[in-house]
């Protein structure tokens, strides 16, 4: 299975392409709608200035490796030690796999925290007046994940991608991920905001497209390679 996975990447590769382009098509205009989102744009903005400010560098690890536990758990594998520093961290286990490596990638830990807060509240108070707050540190949380997962992709390749089955299998299954977990968040936020049907169609509409494209490319080199070779054997 670990030598399929880089073949299973490249397979993935346009389907996750279409669907950052589509989830960006849709999720921009939704968003630009500021009479709903504006606590939420306003979150998305501290976190932009918390990020460029070199700020939540251990915060982020701390998300990282209790994401890494809890996958762990969940996976039913044992989880012997913890350890989070400044500027690095580890999670000890008895074993591992593809979904205990890159959970802490595609699950927004403190966002589902924010969101445990927010349901127990409204268990025993009424939830609308919290509810611009709940949205401001939900904003917050999903661009905190969003730019720090960003900023550990686009470096060097992490141990945790190369447990999982290397770049090339990880990245694409990440960024297609991420992007049904962003679509599903605002869903979940602002049912009223987004279909996810519609959503669903333009990003199968667009993988379908990319796909067609590739096909017809490698149809193309395929064919003036063989008319290449034909002239040369003559």
């Amino acid at each position: 299975m670990r030598a399929l996975k880089p073949i299973i990447g490249i397979a993935l590769a346009p389907a996750a392409a279409a669907a950052v382009w589509s989830t960006a098509a849709v999720l921009a205009p939704a968003l630009g709608r500021f009479n709903v989102t504006f606590p939420l744009l306003c979150g998305v903005a501290v976190s932009l200035l918390f990020y460029w400010g070199g700020k939540g560098g251990r915060l982020y690890i701390t998300a990282h490796e209790l994401t890494h536990a809890l996958a762990a758990v969940f996976s039913g594998v044992r989880v012997r030690k913890i350890s989070v520093k400044k500027n690095s961290g580890y999670v000890l286990l008895d074993s591992t796999n593809a979904f205990i490596s890159l959970a802490p990638y595609f699950i927004p830990l403190y966002t589902l925290a924010v969101a445990a807060a927010y349901w127990l509240t409204g268990r025993f108070w009424n939830p609308a007046g919290l509810r611009p707050w709940f949205l401001g540190a939900a904003g917050f949380t999903l661009t905190f994940h969003l730019l720090h997962t960003a900023g550990i992709l686009s470096g060097p390749v992490q141990n945790d991608l190369r447990k999982a089955g290397g770049p090339v299998f990880s990245i694409p299954l990440l960024l297609l991920l991420n992007c049904l977990g962003l679509a599903a968040a605002l869903k979940l936020l602002f049912p009223g905001l987004l279909s996810l049907r519609e959503y669903s169609a333009r990003v199968l509409a667009a993988q379908d497209e990319a796909y067609r494209g590739v096909f017809s490319a490698a149809s193309y080199v395929f064919n003036t390679a063989r008319i290449y070779f034909t002239h040369e054997a003559v």
